[in-house]
C-alpha cells in the first residue's frame, strides 16, 4: 500500500501527495497524521520555499472516513470529541504555516477535502475538480472547515453549499474566489504550480513567513484596530535584515540574496530593476 503521503520535490517546491486513492484519500487518522508529519518536515527544510498538496487517483479527498464516523455514536463522549483532533490540528498548522501552501485539485474535493483545499493559500483546479460539503445529507454539519472556508468564500454561497450539499465545479469555484487558477489539463496544473513556486522563490522568506501570519490577524480585525495593529507589525520588517538586503539589491540592480541565481531580475517599464 505504501505510505499514506508521498513527498517529492520540484526545485524548491515540496509536493505532498495524498496516497490512498482506492479509498478516495479520506482524512482519517492515518492520512491526517502522515500529512501533519510531512508538512512539518517540509516547513523545517531550508531547501523548500513553498509546499503543494496533491492527490493520487481520481479524487483529491472525500473528507472524513464514513466507516469510522458511523461508529461515533457508540463511543464514549470524550472519544467522539477527540476523533477529529488531527483535522483540527491540521487546520491550526495551515493557519500558522511559515511557507505558502498550494492545493492541486483535479477531482472531487468534498467535505474535509474541500476544507483542506480552502486552507491553502493558492488553489489550482484541473478540469475534473469539483467541490462540495455533503455532510447535511449524512446527518452531520461541516463544522471544523468553517474556520477556513468562511475566509475563502462569500458567506451566502458558503451557507448555500453547506445547507444543500450541492457540488460546484472548478469554474464556479474560481468565480467565487475559492480557486486561484483554473487549468485546462493535468500538465497545465503542474506548470502553473511550478510558475507559483518560481514566483515564491523571488520573495523574501521572512516577508512571506511573517506577512502570512500578519494577514490572518489583520483580516479578522475591524478596520481601525487593523490599522493600528499594522503599524506595530511593521516593526518586524523594519528591524529585520531582509528589508535592508532587499532594498540594497534593488538599488544595486542585482538579485536579492534569497533569489536563485537562475532567476535574474527583470526590468520594469522605467528600465530599473524590480528583482521580480
Amino acid at each position: 500500500m505504501g505510505p499514506a503521503v508521498l513527498r517529492t520535490q520540484r526545485g524548491t517546491l515540496a509536493v505532498l501527495t495524498l496516497n490512498r486513492a482506492a479509498d478516495r484519500n479520506p482524512l482519517n487518522a492515518e492520512l491526517t497524521s502522515a500529512l501533519l508529519a510531512a508538512l512539518r518536515e517540509a516547513f523545517a527544510d531550508d531547501t523548500v520555499r513553498s509546499v503543494a498538496i496533491a492527490a493520487d487517483g481520481p479524487a483529491f479527498s472525500a473528507g472524513g472516513d464514513l466507516r469510522q464516523m458511523k461508529e461515533l455514536a457508540a463511543m464514549p463522549a470524550e472519544d467522539a470529541w477527540a476523533w477529529p483532533a488531527g483535522i483540527v490540528e491540521l487546520h491550526h498548522l495551515a493557519l500558522e504555516a511559515p511557507k505558502p501552501l498550494i492545493a492541486l485539485v483535479d477531482g472531487p474535493a468534498y467535505a474535509g477535502g474541500m476544507g483542506l483545499a480552502g486552507a491553502c493559500d493558492v488553489v489550482l483546479a484541473g478540469p475534473r475538480a469539483s467541490f462540495a460539503m455533503p455532510e447535511v445529507r449524512l446527518g452531520l454539519f461541516p463544522m471544523i472547515i468553517v474556520a477556513h472556508l468562511v475566509r475563502a468564500l462569500p458567506r451566502k454561497l458558503l451557507l448555500d453549499l453547506m445547507l444543500t450539499g450541492r457540488a460546484i465545479d472548478g469554474a464556479e469555484a474560481e468565480r467565487a474566489g475559492l480557486v486561484s487558477r483554473l487549468c485546462a489539463d493535468g500538465d497545465a496544473l503542474w506548470a502553473t504550480a511550478d510558475e507559483y513556486a518560481a514566483m515564491f522563490e523571488q520573495t523574501s522568506p521572512m516577508a512571506l513567513r511573517l506577512g502570512r501570519r500578519a494577514f490572518g490577524l489583520l483580516a479578522d480585525l475591524p478596520a481601525p484596530q487593523a490599522l493600528d495593529a499594522a503599524q506595530f507589525l511593521n516593526l518586524a520588517f523594519f528591524h529585520g535584515t531582509d528589508l535592508a538586503e532587499g532594498a540594497a539589491a534593488f538599488l544595486d540592480r542585482r538579485p536579492a540574496p534569497w533569489v536563485p541565481t537562475d532567476h535574474p531580475p527583470r526590468p520594469d517599464r522605467s528600465g530599473t530593476s524590480t528583482g521580480e
